[in-house]
């Protein structure tokens, strides 16, 4: 378990968590998702940061250099189905799925128009949709990870 939310930068924490989803550790992922899903005391929480780390990551993985926005983005639904165990990607998405895919979106389109980070996504409005989004969040990267994808 972390020590607090306040003990590590977002690439740890989202590390970490993302290692326990890899192992399958659902019973040590979920308090340490609970922990950070609840820290939203100030606008870097430990849960704004991971999810930062998460939005960036994804787009790292699915965006080459040389392509296109829409090709990212076509790469990125490629792998949402498999998460979610259909043959295509749904019209709508559940609240914190969407929100997400929304971050990851605007995400890569403000690098291709700027060249720079945007500010972290907004984060979820209660903590049930920070503690969906981050699940959702770790499945997407964990997928995208096993697609044969590489940093």
């Amino acid at each position: 378990m972390i020590d607090g939310p306040q003990s590590a930068d977002g690439a740890e924490l989202g590390g970490r968590l993302l290692t326990l989803v890899g192992d399958r550790d659902f019973q040590a992922l979920a308090p340490e998702i609970s922990q950070i899903a609840c820290d939203h005391g100030s606008d870097r929480s430990a849960f704004t940061e991971v999810v930062a780390w998460i939005v960036t990551t994804i787009a790292d993985l699915i965006a080459d250099p040389a392509s296109s926005v829409n090709d990212a983005v076509d790469s990125f639904i490629s792998v949402v189905p498999v998460v979610h165990d259909t043959a295509a990607l749904n019209e709508e998405l559940p609240a914190p799925a969407e929100w997400l895919f929304t971050a990851v979106v605007r995400h890569l389109q403000s690098r291709h128009r700027a060249g720079s980070d945007p500010p972290p996504p907004v984060p979820a409005d209660t903590a049930l949709m920070r503690m969906q989004a981050l699940v959702e969040a770790l499945l997407w990267l964990d997928a995208l990870l096993e697609c044969d994808h590489s940093l």
